[in-house]
């Protein structure tokens, strides 16, 4: 998998009244090494920023028991160095999932690190419905931004975060330093993830190489702070490179017995497949890869529900292709919709920003064009917004 191609999101907490402070000190470093190799790398990042609770209350310069404070401080460094670009093949370097009191709870000491990225244009923010502020709300619409997450540490929120990421075929990552939950007491519950993951590798994260897998989640030991934090760095960024590519489904027309199907069957062997590798996916196309299922509907829905990305061509005005738009469209996934030119698209879609190519360009020009409408397209909010009173 490429680094570019992941919005990474690592969350967990500490319980301030059993971690040790040289342990907690160990963490934050940790985090934000891992920030500045993969953010150089070109990854992007979730967070869900909210006041920076400290291990001792009286006292400023002790750790925090969170961490998304210290990851934006790590992108605003890396931004203001210059080592990196606020937007990266998927968008704005961070996405930041918040809440109508998020502003207000912005320690004092951060506010211009927010304000910072805000106006670097790195910082993208969702927005949960308002009235909604509770935990679960967040983690679900976090989940839904994230492509991979990182566990550490924390309590019934990581569970729920790691089950989430799980049931949506997203890769998780846990860590294994126990520091706690600021909620649930000693007992890390990423801990219990990490050595879950030793036993059954494939169970969170997909391979190119499955026999490996346990080799590799055990070069993520941190053996509570006594490895280096630069060689688990080195560890999860080897985890990450193993796994294999996101996936790309493709919603197309495939009847080879119409007359538009030779020049899309070119567009997408042509264009489509070489911008898709060149950008770190693989295409999943029904029709051209064995079934895994005597159920070819069930199949082409659980590919579609697990896809990081969904390519439209809506060519030849396939009723079928609508539905598995719509879909991918209430599943609010990213959705990409090309046609060739001519295709005259329905009132819906044609509100939709989408990309017509023509049959007779260049493929050089062809499939810049498509990589200029992917990056611009990539990270659009969800079709449906939140309603609000004002």
């Amino acid at each position: 998998m490429d680094v570019r191609n992941a919005r990474i999101h690592i969350a967990g907490s500490a319980a301030a009244t059993t971690v040790s402070a040289d342990r907690l000190r160990y963490a934050h470093s940790l985090i934000a090494a891992l920030v500045d190799r993969l953010a150089r790398d070109g990854a992007a990042f979730v967070v869900t920023p909210d006041r920076e609770p400290r291990m001792d209350p009286d006292d400023e310069t002790s750790p925090a028991v969170v961490f998304d404070w210290t990851i934006l401080e790590a992108i605003g460094t890396l931004l203001q160095e210059g080592h990196v670009p606020a937007r990266t093949v998927l968008g704005k370097l961070a996405t930041a999932v918040v809440t109508e009191k998020t502003d207000s709870h912005i320690p004092p000491d951060r506010r211009a690190l927010w304000e910072y990225l805000a106006g670097q244009g790195a910082l993208r923010l969702e927005y949960t419905e308002p009235g909604w502020t509770f935990g679960g709300i967040r983690r679900q619409r976090a989940v839904r931004e994230g492509t991979l997450f990182i566990p550490i540490s924390g309590g019934q929120g990581v569970d729920h975060y790691a089950q989430e990421y799980l049931a949506t075929g997203k890769p998780v990552i846990p860590l294994d330093i126990e520091l706690g939950s600021s909620t649930d007491g000693p007992h890390g519950r990423a801990v219990a993830i990490a050595k879950r993951g030793l036993a059954e590798p494939s169970r969170f994260v997909e391979l190119e190489d499955p026999a490996t897998g346990a080799e590799l989640l055990a070069g993520l030991a941190t053996r509570n702070g006594d490895t280096p934090a630069a060689r688990v760095v080195d560890g999860v960024v080897d985890l990450i490179r193993a796994m294999k590519p996101p996936r790309v489904f493709y919603v197309r027309l495939l009847n080879n017995k119409l007359p538009e199907y030779p020049a899309v069957e070119r567009y997408f062997r042509t264009v489509v497949d070489p911008v898709v590798e060149k950008l770190g996916y693989c295409g999943v196309e029904m029709g051209h890869e064995g079934p895994t299922s005597a159920w070819m509907n069930a199949e082409i829905f659980e590919r579609l529900h697990h896809a990081q990305v969904v390519l439209v061509d809506l060519t030849g005005l396939r009723n079928n292709c609508f539905m598995e738009m719509g879909y991918a469209f209430g599943h609010q996934q990213p959705v990409l919709i090309v046609a060739q030119e001519g295709t005259h698209l329905p009132f819906d879609s044609t509100a939709i920003d989408s990309h017509m190519w023509s049959p007779t360009d260049p493929d050089d020009e062809r499939a810049r064009a498509l990589e200029k409408y992917w990056r611009r397209t990539i990270d659009r909010p969800a079709l449906v917004k939140s309603r609000s009173l004002s």
